[in-house]
């Protein structure tokens, strides 16, 4: 027989500083005013999960409350309450941006609310627990935090969901104009001479009009040494949820919320921890999606 893992979800009292376990992934904590209140706001992918964010927050007496739908799911968002202020000024700066606490320690509560925000199968034997895309900075705080409890992690790159996906193929089938402003991959050498050059039009074509001093060419980018054969492709144009998106995800950021970065658990021990640590998955949430463990139990 287990024994309880002092760092496992129930193994001490709940306190309001759990809910830094929503703030992990890309949940957002936002000041408003003097910063003597704040709210939380994140997106879930179901119905059942946002049952089962809200069953989980009302021990700590903070409702949330249905927000808009997204591509994503449905997001959660409480009301600006005074007794998050302490948990926004923890997780955010003075140019409040989120950052993770100094000394910040995960545990088996946190890491539950965690999986549940976000957290799911891979599909092919590993668990993923997305980050903050918006957030770059906390990165490497939470794989430190992660790899502490046991739960050393790979970084990975989620891609867009599938509906996004297919909207970004249609629209730019629908404007193939907008392939002729993908930069041409050329060399350094060819480029330092075509930028030395006094480049003339055409004939019988209008001269291309000048870069913009606040919208820099993408020749102008390349300030790094990297060549343009280094760049990926240039992205589609945003397709969809572009109010909801471009008021919580700067336009660098992937703009399908699916998308973006996370942590991957592999290995038959680690994902016995994880599952002993975050305990069995709610009533509301596909089991599929919960952290399992395909190892051979001990006899």
């Amino acid at each position: 027989m287990s024994q309880l893992s002092l760092f496992s979800a129930d193994a001490r009292p709940l306190r309001l500083g759990d809910l830094a376990g929503l703030l992990c992934g890309p949940a957002r904590i936002t000041r408003f005013g003097a910063g003597d209140t704040a709210r939380i706001s994140l997106q879930v992918a179901d119905p059942g999960r946002a049952a089962a964010v809200r069953a989980a927050a009302a021990p700590f007496g903070i409702p949330f409350e249905l927000g808009e739908r997204t591509c994503a799911g449905r997001e959660l968002r409480t009301a600006y309450r005074r007794d998050l202020a302490g948990l926004a000024r923890a997780w955010t700066g003075r140019d409040r941006r989120k950052n993770v606490p100094a000394g910040f320690q995960l545990d088996g509560t946190a890491l539950r609310l965690w999986v549940l925000a976000c957290g799911r199968a891979d599909g092919r034997g590993g668990y993923v627990l997305p980050l903050d895309g918006t957030a770059p900075g906390t990165h490497d705080a939470l794989i430190a935090a992660t790899t502490r409890l046991g739960l050393p992690p790979a970084r990975i790159v989620l891609p867009p969901c599938e509906d996004c996906r297919e909207r970004a193929a249609a629209d730019q089938e629908a404007d193939p104009a907008r392939a002729e402003d993908t930069p041409t991959t050329v060399d350094d050498a060819d480029a330092d001479t075509r930028a030395d050059a006094d480049p003339a039009p055409t004939a019988g074509l209008p001269a291309p009009p000048p870069s913009s001093p606040t919208r820099p060419s993408p020749a102008i980018l390349l300030t790094d040494g990297t060549t343009a054969l280094d760049l990926p492709p240039a992205p589609p144009a945003p397709a969809q949820c572009r109010s909801h998106h471009l008021a919580l995800v700067p336009a660098v950021a992937p703009e399908c919320p699916a998308a973006g970065p996370a942590l991957r658990i592999t290995g038959a021990r680690r994902l016995q921890r994880l599952v002993e640590l975050v305990g069995p998955a709610p009533e509301d949430v596909d089991t599929a999606e919960w952290p399992r463990h395909w190892g051979r139990t001990r006899a």
